[in-house]
C-alpha cells in the first residue's frame, strides 16, 4: 500500500512555482527593487511579485541561507543575482522563458583579455576558443572577450584571424571567485599566407582580479589565521604583494623591508649588516615601525608569532629574524602600523607585520637571484630556490615542498675605506695604539735610540722581531698607522682592513606542507621548516699592551717598555668563530566547515630557535705577559705576517666553553595554540558581516646556559657562572566583527557603505602585572564619488620581554667575548671603542599606548585606475620602556648617573677626565611619548598604454611631532627639533616613488628612495662639524621580460622570466655621520655595497 503523502511534506521537497500578478514574459527593462536581507526563500517570493517573474526553486533549501539585500532600479537578471550572491545557489532562465535557482555545483572563475591590431586598436569579431572544448567567443568592439563560469583549472586558449598569426595562451590558471586577466596582445600580421604558425603566450604572467572579498585570503587548516585585510579597511594597512617582492632584487626579505618600510628605521642595520656585532646575533632588529623600538614591533607569519631570536649578549630575548622565511614563499606582506593588541597577539605597540604565505598551487618553479656590487670589488649575494605543489587523489590531498639556499659576502675596509677616511690619531706619546704593526714607547717616555731621540717607535712591516736595534733602523719616532692586515680572508676589529661590514652568511631552508581533505566540511593540514645558518666574521684580532722588561733578551732598547699590538690566531683558521643557528617550527591544525559559512579552526605550533657558538672568548692578560716575560712571545715582530707561536694558543687564548666544540648559547622553545570561531559572511540585520572570536595560548621557555671560558687544555679560565633560564605563559580571549553600521537602504544615495569594526582582547599571564584589556574600533564611510573616510582607535599594553641576565665574559685583551661600543664622548670630544654591558632592570612596568588615525581614500576608474590615501596617526605612550644605548648612555648621564666608568686622569693629559673604560646599558620606565605623522600614498595604473600596463606611485610618511619626556622631573623634548638622542634614527620626511611599463613580454621602471635630513643632538654637532645628517636620494632602475619565446626548445613546456635591476644606479654617496657606531664615519642608507646589479631568473613548469 503506498503511503499517503501530507501536504507539508510535499511542500519541502517539490519544487514551487510561482506566479506573478501578471505573467509576462522576461524583459529586459529595469525594475525598482525594495528586498532587504532576509531568507532566500521568503526573498524570492518578494522578487517574484515585484518583478512580475516566474522563479522555480526549493523552498526547503532556499530558506536555510540569507539572501543580499537588493535596493534600486535593475534589471531582473542583475537583481537576480545580486540577490543569490554568496547563498551557494545560482539562477538561470530556462527554455520557457522562467529562473530556475539551483544549488551551484562549484565555484567557478573566469578569463579576462583583449586582442588589438597592429596599430593597437580593439580588434572585433575575433574568435576566442578554449581548446579542448567546445566553449568559444568572439571579441567585442574593443577587442576585449570574456569566458565566464570556468571550473578551476588549467586551460590554453587560441585566438585566430585570417592574415595573422593565431595566438595561443598556454597554462591559464583559473582559481574560484577570482578572474584571471590576461596581458593585451597585438596581432601580429603572418609573414607569408601560409605560415600561420602560432605565437605563445604563457599563462603564468596573467594578473587577478578578486570576484569575492571573502577569498582573498583562502582559509585553510593551517594558511592565515588572519582575517582578510585590505588597504581600503576601516584600518591603514600597507599591502606589499607578490610582484612588489620579486621585482625588488633582493636576497633575503629583510633587505626588501628596510626599503619599503617609510616609518620604520632607516638609520639601523640589522644584524647581518652589522660586522661589529657578534656573529651568534640574529634578529631584524631595523624592523622598528615609527620609532618605538624593534621589540614593540610584532612579527607573524600566517598570523602567528615568528620566535624571537635565541641569543643575546645581555640575556633579552633577541628581535625575530624575517630571513629565516624564504622569499619564493611570501605572498604578500601586511604592515599595520599602529598600536593593535586587540587584533594580534604580542601586545604590539609601534605596529604588526604579518607574512602571508603562498597559497596551495599546482606548480614548480624555480628562482635564482644574483646580486653583486658595481663599484669594482667583489662581495655577491645569491639565492636560488626550489618549490613544488601538487594536488593528489583528486584534489583532497595538496602537498607542497620548498628548498631555499642563500649565500652573502660582504665588503670590508679594505674595499670601502670609510674608517680610513676617518682614521683618528693622537699626539700623546704615552697613549696606546693598535694599527698595522706593533706600536713601541718607553715606559718612562725617555729616548729610545740616544739622547734627543724620540720615546716612541714601531715594528718594521715584514719584520720576525730577531734583527735587534738594527730592525729599526729609520723608525725613529715613527708610529704605525695604517689599519691591521690580517693573513687572508675578513678579520673582526675596527682596527683592521679586513673588518666586514656584515657578515658571511650560508642559509639553508627546507619547508613541507601537506593539506588533507578528510571530508567535504572537514580539513587536516601540518606543515614544517627547518632552516640552518651558518655566520662567521673571520678571525678574531686581539688587542694588548704588553710590557717588555729592560733585561729582556727579546729587548733591543735597554728599558723598559710597552708594545701594543694586534694578534689573530692563524692556526685556527678564518672561520673557527662560527655561529650555527637553527629554526624549527611546525604547525598542525583542523579546520571544521559549518553551514551558512561558519568555521571552527584549531592548530598548534612549536617554533625553536637554537643558537651554537665555536669560539674565543679573549685572552688571559696575565699568562699573555707571562709568555713575554719568559722568552716565549716575542711582540717585537709583524703580527700581521708572523704568526704567535704553540704556547700563545695553549696557554693564553680563552675558548668559549671548550676548544673545538660548538656551545649553545641559546635554546628558545614556544608553543603557541589557538582555537576561533570564524564566518567571513554572516547576514546581520545590518548586511553581511566577518566575524571571529577565540582564544590563545603561547608558552615561552628560554633554557638555562652556562658561562665558561676555559684554556685549551680545557682547565677553567674562571669560575663557570649559571644564567638561569625563564618561561612565561600567557593566555588571551578575543572577538572581531567587521560589519555594516547601518542596513544599505536606510543611506543617502550618496553613501554607498558605511562599516565598522570592533575588536577586544583580554590578557593574561603568569605575571599579575601584565593582565590587560585592549579594546579596537575602526569606522569607515564609503561615498559615491569614489571618496572614502575612515578612522580608528586602539591600544596596546606592553610588558617588556623575558629575561635572562648575563655578563660578557672579558678576557685581558678582549676580543669577540666582550661587547664593544663605538662611542663619541663629548667631554673629551673623542670617538673610540668602550666595553658595554647590559644591565637587567626587575623594577620596570607595563607600558600603555593608544593610537587613534583619521584618513581618506579616493578611488576612481577602470582602465584609467587612481587610488590616493591620506592618513593622519597619533599615539600617546606612557611609562615608556627605554633602551639606553651606548650613545644614549652617554648623552642622558645627568639623568640616568652611575652608568659611566672613566680611568683616572693619566699624567699629562689635558682634559678634565679620563676616557670612558665601560658602561652599561638597559631598559628603564620613561614618562611618556607622543608621536604625530602622516602617510600618504599615489598609485595610478594605465591598463591600456602602448600594450601594456603603465603604472605609478608614490608613498610618503611626514613626522609632524615626535615628543617625550623621559622622567616626571626631565623637561619635555622635542625629537625632531630639539632631538637628545634617544630616539634615534627619526626624519621628519622620508618618501619612496617610482613608475613602471610593462606587457606580457617585457616591462622597465624606476624606482626612488629619498631620506630627509636628519637633526642631531646638541652634543654631536661638534665632532659632526654640522647640526645635521645631510638628506639623500637614491634611484633604482630595472628591466624585465619573458625569455621564453626566444628558446624555441622550450615549446611552451615552462615559462622563464629574468630581470635586471641596478639599484642606487646613480651611485648616491652616504651622507656624512662622525658618529656612526661602525666606525664608518657615514650614515648607511641603502646597502653597503653602494651601486649593486642584481640578475634574477624564474622558470615555472
Amino acid at each position: 500500500m503506498r503511503p499517503e503523502r501530507s501536504f507539508p511534506a510535499l511542500h519541502r521537497i517539490a519544487i514551487v512555482l510561482l506566479l506573478g500578478c501578471c505573467v509576462l514574459p522576461l524583459r529586459a527593462v529595469p525594475v525598482d527593487f525594495d528586498l532587504p536581507a532576509q531568507r532566500a526563500a521568503d526573498a524570492l517570493l518578494a522578487f517574484s511579485a515585484q518583478a512580475r517573474i516566474e522563479v522555480l526553486f526549493s523552498f526547503d533549501e532556499l530558506r536555510q541561507v540569507q539572501s543580499t539585500a537588493v535596493h534600486g532600479r535593475y534589471e531582473a537578471e542583475e537583481a537576480l543575482a545580486r540577490l543569490l550572491r554568496d547563498t551557494g545557489f545560482t539562477a538561470r532562465r530556462n527554455r520557457a522563458g522562467k529562473f530556475v535557482a539551483t544549488r551551484s555545483a562549484r565555484p567557478t572563475g573566469a578569463i579576462k583579455g583583449r586582442l588589438l591590431t597592429p596599430e593597437q586598436r580593439g580588434a572585433a569579431g575575433i574568435p576566442v576558443a578554449i581548446t579542448g572544448t567546445a566553449r568559444t567567443t568572439l571579441t567585442d568592439r574593443a577587442g576585449e572577450f570574456e569566458f565566464t563560469r570556468l571550473p578551476p583549472a588549467t586551460y590554453r586558449l587560441r585566438a585566430t584571424a585570417e592574415a595573422f598569426r593565431p595566438i595561443e595562451f598556454t597554462a591559464v590558471p583559473v582559481e574560484a571567485d577570482l578572474a584571471t586577466v590576461l596581458p593585451p596582445q597585438i596581432l601580429e600580421p603572418a609573414e607569408t599566407p601560409t605560415l600561420l604558425e602560432p605565437y605563445l603566450v604563457e599563462g603564468q604572467s596573467t594578473r587577478r582580479e578578486s570576484l569575492n572579498r571573502a577569498e582573498l585570503a583562502p582559509r585553510v587548516a593551517i594558511g592565515n589565521l588572519d582575517l582578510p585585510r585590505t588597504e581600503n579597511d576601516a584600518l591603514p594597512y600597507r599591502i606589499y604583494d607578490r610582484e612588489k617582492l620579486a621585482r625588488s632584487g633582493v636576497v633575503d626579505l629583510n633587505q626588501f623591508l628596510q626599503r619599503e618600510l617609510l616609518d620604520s628605521d632607516a638609520t639601523t642595520r640589522p644584524l647581518d649588516q652589522s660586522g661589529h656585532r657578534s656573529s651568534f646575533l640574529a634578529g631584524s632588529t631595523n624592523l622598528n615601525l615609527r620609532g618605538f623600538g624593534a621589540d614593540a614591533t610584532i612579527i607573524l607569519v600566517n598570523g602567528r608569532r615568528l620566535p624571537e631570536s635565541a641569543a643575546t649578549e645581555s640575556g633579552y630575548l633577541g628581535t625575530p629574524d624575517v630571513n629565516f622565511i624564504p622569499l619564493s614563499l611570501v605572498e604578500q606582506v601586511e604592515v599595520l602600523p599602529v598600536s593593535a593588541s586587540a587584533l594580534y597577539t604580542g601586545n604590539p605597540v609601534g605596529g604588526v607585520i604579518n607574512i602571508v604565505l603562498r597559497p596551495n598551487v599546482d606548480a614548480t618553479e624555480v628562482t635564482a637571484t644574483y646580486t653583486n656590487t658595481l663599484g669594482g670589488f667583489d662581495a655577491p649575494q645569491s639565492s636560488v630556490s626550489l618549490t613544488h605543489g601538487q594536488s593528489l587523489l583528486d584534489g583532497r590531498v595538496r602537498v607542497r615542498f620548498n628548498a631555499s639556499f642563500a649565500r652573502t659576502m660582504p665588503a670590508t675596509e679594505a674595499e670601502l675605506g670609510y674608517r680610513r677616511a676617518n682614521l683618528q690619531t693622537t699626539d700623546d706619546p704615552g697613549a696606546s695604539l693598535y694599527r698595522a704593526t706593533p706600536n713601541i714607547r718607553s715606559v718612562s717616555l725617555d729616548p729610545l735610540f740616544g739622547p734627543g731621540s724620540p720615546p716612541l717607535t714601531s715594528v718594521a712591516p715584514g719584520a720576525d722581531g730577531s734583527g735587534g736595534l738594527s730592525a729599526f733602523t729609520g723608525r725613529q719616532g715613527v708610529r704605525s698607522l695604517e689599519l691591521f692586515d690580517a693573513m687572508g680572508g675578513l678579520a673582526v676589529s675596527p682596527d683592521s682592513t679586513d673588518q666586514p661590514y656584515g657578515r658571511r652568511q650560508n642559509r639553508a631552508s627546507y619547508f613541507g606542507s601537506v593539506v588533507w581533505d578528510i571530508f567535504p566540511r572537514l580539513q587536516a593540514g601540518v606543515d614544517a621548516v627547518y632552516t640552518h645558518t651558518t655566520v662567521n666574521r673571520g678571525y678574531d684580532i686581539f688587542t694588548g699592551d704588553l710590557a717588555l722588561a729592560a733585561g729582556s733578551p727579546l729587548n733591543p732598547f735597554g728599558q723598559d717598555v710597552i708594545v701594543s699590538l694586534n694578534e689573530t690566531a692563524p692556526a685556527l683558521g678564518e672561520n673557527y668563530s662560527e655561529a650555527q643557528l637553527d629554526l624549527y617550527s611546525a604547525v598542525g591544525g583542523l579546520l571544521l566547515r559549518l553551514p551558512h559559512d561558519w568555521s571552527v579552526a584549531g592548530d598548534a605550533q612549536y617554533t625553536r630557535n637554537v643558537a651554537r657558538y665555536r669560539g674565543l672568548s679573549g685572552v688571559d692578560a696575565g699568562r699573555w705577559q707571562e709568555l713575554v716575560d719568559t722568552g716565549r712571545y716575542n711582540p717585537l715582530r709583524d703580527t700581521q705576517v708572523q704568526a704567535p707561536p704553540a704556547d700563545f694558543y695553549d696557554r693564553a687564548l680563552l675558548y668559549f666553553g671548550e676548544k673545538d666544540r660548538f656551545i649553545t648559547l641559546g635554546d628558545y622553545q614556544t608553543i603557541d595554540t589557538a582555537a576561533r570561531v570564524t564566518n567571513q559572511s554572516l547576514p546581520l540585520p545590518m548586511g553581511l558581516s566577518s566575524v571571529t572570536a577565540g582564544a590563545d595560548y603561547r608558552m615561552t621557555r628560554l633554557a638555562n646556559y652556562t658561562e665558561v671560558a676555559r684554556y685549551a687544555d680545557g682547565s677553567l679560565a674562571s669560575l663557570p657562572v649559571l644564567w638561569r633560564g625563564r618561561t612565561l605563559e600567557r593566555i588571551s580571549a578575543f572577538g572581531e566583527i567587521q560589519a555594516p553600521l547601518l542596513p544599505a537602504k536606510h543611506l543617502p544615495h550618496w553613501l554607498k557603505l558605511i562599516e565598522a569594526e570592533l575588536a577586544v582582547r583580554y590578557v593574561a599571564s603568569d605575571l599579575s602585572r601584565e593582565a590587560n584589556i585592549a579594546p579596537t574600533v575602526g569606522l569607515k564611510a564609503d561615498f559615491a564619488s569614489g571618496w572614502s573616510a575612515r578612522a580608528s582607535f586602539t591600544t596596546a599594553n606592553r610588558y617588556p620581554t623575558s629575561a635572562m641576565s648575563r655578563r660578557v665574559t672579558t678576557g685581558g685583551g678582549g676580543g669577540p667575548g666582550v661587547n664593544y661600543a663605538y662611542i663619541y664622548d663629548p667631554v673629551r670630544n673623542e670617538n673610540y671603542n668602550v666595553e658595554s654591558e647590559e644591565d637587567a632592570n626587575p623594577a620596570i612596568v607595563t607600558e600603555a599606548a593608544v593610537t587613534q588615525t583619521a584618513g581618506v581614500i579616493y578611488q576612481r576608474g577602470g582602465r584609467h585606475r587612481l587610488r590616493a590615501a591620506l592618513d593622519f596617526v597619533d599615539t600617546r605612550k606612557t611609562n615608556e620602556l627605554l633602551y639606553l644605548e651606548a650613545q644614549s648612555v652617554i648623552n642622558l648621564d645627568a639623568l640616568f648617573p652611575g652608568r659611566i666608568t672613566r680611568a683616572p686622569l693619566a699624567p699629562g693629559d689635558s682634559h678634565t677626565v679620563g676616557p670612558i673604560t665601560s658602561l652599561v646599558t638597559g631598559l628603564v620606565n620613561s614618562s611618556w611619548r607622543h608621536s604625530q605623522n602622516w602617510n600618504a600614498a599615489v598609485d595610478y595604473a594605465w591598463n591600456d598604454c602602448r600594450g601594456g600596463t603603465l603604472e605609478l606611485h608614490g608613498r610618503l610618511v611626514y613626522f609632524q611631532r615626535y615628543a617625550r619626556q623621559v622622567l616626571a622631573s626631565s623637561p619635555v623634548v622635542d625629537q625632531l627639533s630639539a632631538p637628545d638622542g634617544t630616539a634615534a634614527g627619526l626624519m621628519r620626511w622620508r618618501a619612496n616613488f617610482g613608475a613602471g611599463w610593462s606587457n606580457r613580454r617585457w616591462g622597465f621602471g624606476l624606482d626612488g628612495h629619498y631620506y630627509h635630513e636628519r637633526l642631531l643632538p646638541e652634543i654631536e654637532w661638534i665632532s659632526q662639524g654640522s647640526k645635521y645628517i645631510k638628506g639623500t636620494t637614491q634611484f633604482d632602475a630595472y628591466l624585465e621580460g619573458d625569455l621564453a619565446r626566444w628558446i624555441k626548445w622550450l615549446d611552451g613546456r615552462c615559462g622563464l622570466r629574468a630581470q635586471l635591476r641596478v639599484n642606487n644606479v646613480f651611485n648616491a654617496e652616504f651622507p656624512k655621520y662622525a658618529n656612526d657606531a661602525s666606525g664608518a664615519g657615514v650614515q648607511p642608507y641603502g646597502d653597503w655595497r653602494g651601486r649593486t646589479c642584481s640578475l634574477s631568473f624564474t622558470a615555472s613548469f
